[in-house]
């Protein structure tokens, strides 16, 4: 079984060029305690590291990840699965968090980083779009904007004139690399509430200079409509947490309040499940959001 591995891997590494990377050849024998998934495991980050040098790999990297599976699949019987998260549902009592029931503030952050990072792989910046529209996102054929509900029928990644993909935490403040494509961050968002977005912070508007379907700007903050403030707030928590980036204290503070406005509902459990079947990692805040309580500053 191995050897037959070995040599989809040879063929398929050589046919991809990528013998040399940034950090060097790559081994294609694998050591005696490497097992077809750690090869396969070790394979996805290389592929990550490539696509992370130049945003111009991002739509080739993804077809590679795809072919790449198939080709570990060939390796295999018939009904052989490509080993990926596939939990339909989560008990958060299934022993991922057990780590941090005692944990608070930097340890929590700590212990959370380590959790959401371990498995971590990405489906690649244009691979989460084409998800986002086709299957994470899409309802009977149809996709709703977060910010103003407006819903566009797609069976796929629309013209992004009408509706785009949304970096909850922005790419000009560090949604970079594999964070750029980080499912548990992105949402889809009609073109024009997205630009009026753009990076500003999310906050609280009395005085809108533009509203549309519950969601305000006044050009210093974005607020968004009740429906999403909960799914704001914890995927921003969740990045904060992911990357060790800083959230600062005024957006906090609404975001807090957000997340106890709009508590986690059946849609957004779902949600998690399948982004964890995609890039098989979770959003803690999502599954345990008494952690939120237990750490004073994100």
């Amino acid at each position: 079984m191995i050897s037959s591995l070995k040599k989809s891997a040879i063929l398929f590494l050589a046919a991809a060029g990528f013998f040399i990377s940034s950090s060097g050849a790559i081994a294609l024998e694998p050591t005696a305690t490497e097992t077809p998934e750690e090869m396969f495991r070790q394979l996805n980050e290389r592929i990550d590291a490539l696509e992370q040098l130049d945003s111009r790999n991002q739509a080739d990297c993804f077809k590679i990840r795809i072919l790449a599976d198939k080709i570990f699949k060939a390796g295999f019987s018939d009904d052989y699965t490509v080993p990926r998260a596939t939990r339909t549902s989560f008990t958060p009592g299934d022993g991922l968090y057990a780590a941090c029931e005692t944990l608070s503030d930097e340890q929590l952050i700590g212990e959370l980083n380590e959790i959401t990072g371990r498995q971590q792989t990405s489906v690649g910046y244009q691979g989460a779009q084409t998800v986002i529209f086709s299957k994470l996102d899409n309802e009977n054929g149809e996709v709703e904007c977060v910010y103003t509900g407006k819903r566009i029928k797609t069976l796929g990644e629309p013209s992004a004139t009408i509706m785009n993909v949304e970096h909850t935490w922005p790419q000009s403040q560090g949604a970079v690399g594999i964070a750029k494509a980080d499912l548990h961050h992105l949402f889809p968002a009609d073109s024009h509430a997205n630009g009026i977005r753009g990076n500003l912070p999310f906050g609280l508007v009395d005085s809108p200079e533009w509203e549309e379907g519950g969601s305000k700007c006044n050009g210093s903050v974005f607020e968004v409509r009740p429906e999403h403030r909960g799914n704001v707030a914890r995927a921003k928590f969740y990045f904060a947490v992911r990357y060790g980036k800083k959230i600062p204290p005024a957006e906090e503070k609404v975001l807090r309040e957000w997340n106890a406005q709009d508590p986690v509902d059946e849609n957004e459990r779902k949600r998690n499940d399948s982004i964890e079947n995609l890039q098989h990692n979770r959003n803690p805040f999502i599954d345990k959001p008494e952690f939120i309580e237990r750490i004073s500053d994100f």
